[in-house]
Order: structure tokens, then sequence, then C-alpha cells
């Protein structure tokens, strides 16, 4: 995928402002230019296919500091964020408290129906507000996101469950993909991997489809090898993925295939069972002790903030272990 210049967006922004009486434009605007649209590019500010130029890490900083991520309609100076009221820790405990008691000490699940006497609320609204820190700073907030982040997870409601377990898999190298990669050619008669191609049975058990995620979503250790894969990416214009990684490692993949061992000409690749799942190596977290004491706290610590208010943004996708 082609990555955009913000600098581009900003020209669109302006040609449709001076076609429109200075208004902004939304996703569903007419575009400008014969080709694109205005969602396509959302879409990439939404999933950070920009080029990372000083400009646009400006603004992401900017936009950050009020706990933003960059769309856009958030290009827009004028743009005021729809949730303005924070909500109290204290008072999503004595929410979540309730709710168990009531439902036979079943912890509510974020697309659960809210059913909570004398409460008007939704669990997304109540995950969301969790999710992106909008809660009044509290003793008990702060102690609470503190241990979190010792976890190494976001706070969230499904994470003040005392079964909640969620998996942290180990960041993978560059270094170690190239030798995964290079194994598997040893092993198919030079051909390079796809994401449902079976992983080489010599090295340590993963998948191709697993680190192609990982390389999308960034969870890759980063040394020296990670910042020359992404400087390669930035003068391509690109994004991290398996596919790409072998395009800009090709020759370097292909001398190493040939040094540890060459195929005989006319060689064709050895016919292997279908592609079975593979396991990943996962370290459970528990959870029980933290929010024991968190539940066990008093809840006097959240009075005196600001009333609680919904949230209407898009649902995340939130997954749980099972008790």
């Amino acid at each position: 995928m082609t990555k955009r210049r913000i600098d581009d967006i900003l020209t669109l922004i302006r040609e449709f402002q001076a076609r429109n009486g200075g208004k902004f434009p939304t996703i569903k605007s007419p575009f400008p230019r014969a080709n694109g649209s205005w969602n396509a590019i959302d879409g990439a500010l939404r999933r950070d296919a920009i080029v990372q130029c000083q400009h646009f890490v400006q603004l992401k900083a900017a936009l950050r500091r009020r706990g933003l991520t960059p769309t856009l309609a958030r290009l827009d100076p004028s743009y005021t964020a729809p949730r303005t009221l924070k909500r109290r820790f204290a008072d999503i405990l004595r929410i979540v408290r309730q709710s168990s008691a009531q439902h036979g000490g079943r912890f509510p699940l974020r697309t659960d129906p809210f059913e909570v006497r004398g409460h008007m609320d939704t669990w997304i609204a109540i995950d969301s507000a969790l999710v992106d820190g909008a809660i009044v700073e509290c003793p008990l907030w702060t102690a609470h996101r503190g241990k979190m982040v010792q976890l190494g997870v976001m706070p969230s409601l499904a994470s003040l469950s005392p079964h909640y377990q969620p998996v942290r898999r180990q960041r993978r190298s560059i270094a170690s993909i190239k030798a995964a990669i290079v194994a598997h050619m040893t092993e198919n008669a030079g051909q390079t991997p796809s994401q449902r191609a079976r992983f080489p049975t010599g090295a340590r058990q993963d998948s191709w489809k697993a680190i192609c995620k990982a390389l999308r979503s960034g969870t890759i250790e980063h040394d020296t090898d990670s910042a020359d894969f992404h400087g390669r990416l930035e003068l391509l214009m690109q994004k991290p993925s398996l596919f790409t990684l072998i395009g800009c490692y090709r020759n370097a993949l292909q001398d190493a295939f040939e040094l540890a061992g060459p195929v005989e000409p006319g060689a064709r690749p050895v016919p292997r069972p279908p592609p079975r799942p593979a396991r990943v190596a996962k370290k459970p977290v528990q959870f029980g002790a933290v929010v024991a004491q968190l539940f066990g706290s008093s809840i006097a610590a959240g009075e005196g903030a600001d009333t609680v208010s919904s949230n209407h943004r898009p649902a995340r996708t939130l997954t749980r272990s099972k008790p």
C-alpha cells in the first residue's frame, strides 16, 4: 500500500475549501479531483498509512495531547471531541459490583445489554472511557492505571475482572524472521513463504500469519535491523508486512539461501501436507490479586468529580480469555 503525504492531503483540503466557501470536507464530500475519495484519506489517517515526516509527527503529537488520533475530521482546527465530561472511576467500580450482584456474580462483557438498576449507560461506553483514559483523576484511578502499565496492558472493562488473563506474545526480531525465511527457502527449493505456507520444521514453532501481524502492528524488537527495515520502507513508501520484508531483502535472502545449500537445476518444491495452526508461546497474566485490591479500596476517593457522560464512539474489538 502506497503511503500518502500529509502535505498532499492538506493541499486537497484547501482545494475543496476554495470551491465550497471554506467548508471543511467530510468522508461523504465530493472529491476535488478525478481519482480518489475522502473516505480513503480518512482510512489512511486512521491506519497511520502516512509518510512519517516532521509535519505529520508534530500533528500526531498535538492530537495525542488532546487524547485523539489522526482522522480527516480532526485535521480541522475547529474540531472538538464529542465527549467533554469524564467519568468517575469509583462510579464504574460501583456499577460493576452492582451488575455482578444482580446476575449471580457474572462479570459483564462490553457487548452485554446494560441492565443495572438505577443507571442508564452502556458497557461499550464504559469500556471506551477506560481505554481512552476519559476518567477523572483521583488516587484510585492513578493507582489502577499504574498497575496496568506495569503489567503491559491498557485499562479496560475486562481488566477489572479477577478472571481476565491477557496474553503477551514475545517480540520477534527482524534477524530471526529473515533466518526463518531462509530456512523455508531451503526446504522449498528457493520459494519464499506466504502467510498460508507451512513454517520450517527446524525453526522455532511459529506461523507466517502471526509474523505478518506482528510486522503490521509493530510488535517487533527495536534494534538496528528494525531501523534499517523501516528506513527501506520509508524510501519505498510501503507498510510493514511479510511481503514487503521479503521484497526489501530479496537479494540478501537469495544470497543466504545459496550459501545454505543451493538446489539442483530443475528441482521442484517438495509437496507438504496442508498447514496447521502453530502454537505461539504465551505468557498469562493473573489479575486476581490486582483486582481484589482494587475493589477493596475506598470508593470515596472518586467523590466530587464531574457527572457521568455517555460515549457514542465506534465499538472496539476486545478479546477475553475464558476463566
